[in-house]
Formats: C-alpha cells, sequence, structure tokens
C-alpha cells in the first residue's frame, strides 16, 4: 500500500452519522491520485498482488441467499467508499471481498460466512459486481426486509428480490475489474478498541483544523490521542483506560489523510465497536464484526509521510 504526501488537499465534508443511518452520499470525495514514490518498506498493493487464480475463475454454478436489509446496506455503504465494482468471490462457505481504491491508499476485507445470512446456498464462483447498482437496488428495502439474492446461470445477471420489487442487474466480467491485492502481513505493536463513536468524535473535531489526522499511542501515559495540526490551530483528542475497550500499550505514531480516514469513519455503522492496530509511519487497520460476528470487515490505510 503507498504512503501519502502531505500535499493532499483536505475534504470539507462533515461526518454525519445519517450516512450511515440513511442512504449513503454519492463518492464526490474521489481520492487523490498524486502519490510520492513509495516510502521503503511499507507494503503496496501491487507487491502483494496474487498471482494464483482461484480454484473457479467463471461465476457460480448455484448462488442463493437471503440478507437482512440493514446490514447489507452496511457492507455497501462501506465497499462503496472505497471502489465502484468488485470481485465477488463465492463457495459454499461464504462470500469474500477485497478491493483497494485506485490510489492504492485504502484498502477493504470483507469476509461474510454463511451463517451471516437468513439462507445460504452457493457452488464455488466469482462474480463482477457494480457496486452502485446494486446499492440503486438494496436501497429500496425498508428496514427489516429481507433481500433476496440469486444468480440467474443462464443470462448471467444477478436477481435482487425485495418485496414484491425484483431487480436483474448484469454482471460484470471479473478479468475487467482490479486483481484482488494479498492482505499484507504488518506487525503493528499497538492496538485500541473503542467505540465507533469515539473514533467519530475524534476525526470530526481534526476536520476543524487541517487536512490530515494523527494516530498516536503514548505508553507512559496509557492514552490513545488523536490529534490534527493546521497552520495556526490544533486539536488533540484523548481517549484513555476510562473510554476504550481494550488496549495494547506501544509508542505508535502515524499521520492519515483525513479524507479517507472521514470517509470510513462515517461508512461504520454507529454503535459499533472498532480495533485499531497501527505503529509509527505503517498503515493502520481498522477492524469490526457484521452483525454478531459472523461475518467481519478490515479497512487499511496507508500512512501520510511527511517531507
Amino acid at each position: 500500500m503507498s504512503t501519502e504526501t502531505t500535499t493532499e488537499s483536505a475534504d470539507s465534508d462533515e461526518i454525519d452519522d445519517s450516512a450511515v443511518e440513511s442512504a449513503p452520499e454519492s463518492q464526490q470525495d474521489e481520492p487523490t491520485t498524486d502519490q510520492a514514490p513509495d516510502d521503503e518498506g511499507a507494503p503496496t498493493p501491487s507487491e502483494h498482488e496474487e498471482t494464483d487464480e482461484p480454484t473457479s475463475t467463471g461465476p457460480p454454478e448455484t448462488f442463493r441467499a437471503a440478507i437482512q436489509s440493514e446490514p447489507l446496506k452496511n457492507i455497501l455503504r462501506a465497499l462503496r467508499a472505497t471502489v465502484d465494482e468488485a470481485r465477488v468471490k463465492i463457495d459454499e462457505s461464504g462470500i469474500r471481498v477485497r478491493a483497494v481504491d485506485p490510489a492504492n491508499v485504502a484498502m477493504d476485507d470483507l469476509d461474510l460466512s454463511a451463517s451471516t445470512f437468513e439462507s445460504y446456498e452457493a457452488t464455488p464462483g466469482v462474480i463482477g459486481v457494480d457496486l452502485d447498482r446494486l446499492w440503486d437496488a438494496v436501497s429500496l428495502a425498508n428496514k427489516g426486509d429481507l433481500v433476496q439474492l440469486h444468480l440467474d446461470t443462464e443470462s448471467r445477471k444477478l436477481v435482487v428480490a425485495v418485496t414484491g420489487l425484483e431487480f436483474q442487474m448484469a454482471c460484470l466480467d471479473p478479468a475487467t475489474i482490479r486483481s484482488e491485492p494479498t492482505l499484507p502481513e504488518l506487525e503493528l505493536p499497538a492496538s485500541v478498541t473503542v467505540d465507533r463513536d469515539a473514533l467519530r468524535q475524534g476525526v470530526k473535531a481534526a476536520d476543524l483544523v487541517a487536512d490530515h489526522v494523527g494516530l498516536r499511542i503514548d505508553s507512559d501515559e496509557e492514552v490513545f490521542r488523536i490529534d490534527a495540526e493546521g497552520d495556526t490551530d490544533s486539536v488533540d483528542f484523548r481517549i484513555d483506560a476510562d473510554d476504550w475497550e481494550a488496549v495494547t500499550l506501544a509508542e505508535a505514531s502515524s499521520l492519515f489523510s483525513l479524507d479517507y480516514m472521514k470517509k470510513i469513519v462515517r461508512t461504520v455503522p454507529a454503535g459499533t465497536t472498532v480495533t485499531i492496530d497501527f505503529g509509527t509511519e505503517f498503515p493502520a487497520m481498522l477492524s469490526y464484526d457484521i452483525g454478531d460476528g459472523d461475518g467481519s470487515m478490515i479497512r487499511m490505510l496507508a500512512p501520510r509521510i511527511e517531507t
């Protein structure tokens, strides 16, 4: 994953809970592609591209699933903050999506076990999905609705059914979608588990003064800090033992694009517990459970390196 320089412009959007509780914002905050050369030792998706194609590269012979609308909407909000289309790997055990944004700054790793769904039947295969089109269909579902999904193998269309509505969308050729990156193996010394709302508050405060946000752990003071420093003003948001749920104390300090961090935070469902693993000038990994823990999402963000 590439590092970022501090030349990126700020994003003026505020973090809003309505972005998770209702339909998401359009992807107006397009990431900049002006990246500095990769920091030595910092892994990039291109360095970790999978060279082996999955055992089955065609569509599955069978795919039928049913899932509650709200978790599916939350999943799509998160993925659409990073990419517009994705390869969806399907097998008997569940669904997996791993995608990196065009600028190599953010990556999502979604794993949904079959038990996440109300019902699930599948054989191994891969399909390409236009996430915006899928959102168009799923967004019509009301809270509490059951969304039925199945693949029509003859037409190669994904059928989305919601309470009297049936939406058929053409699948994309997976070969036209960027290859799935391998999740870098990082030894990140520091970890803190906090409520998403506390994380949101710190990021929102950083947005008042700068276009970047720092994550830091001071092992001596035993405090997790979210801070930012602008041309004239600064903020320092502190979370200590009274407010975190778990922590691994180690000296860690990294700077991140506020634009990207805001996209991540505002697409984490309200009330979710988030674990942040990070180090010094290394990517951060933000992970959380989906549903009752039958699914998981890992959001990785490359650091900004000050030069």
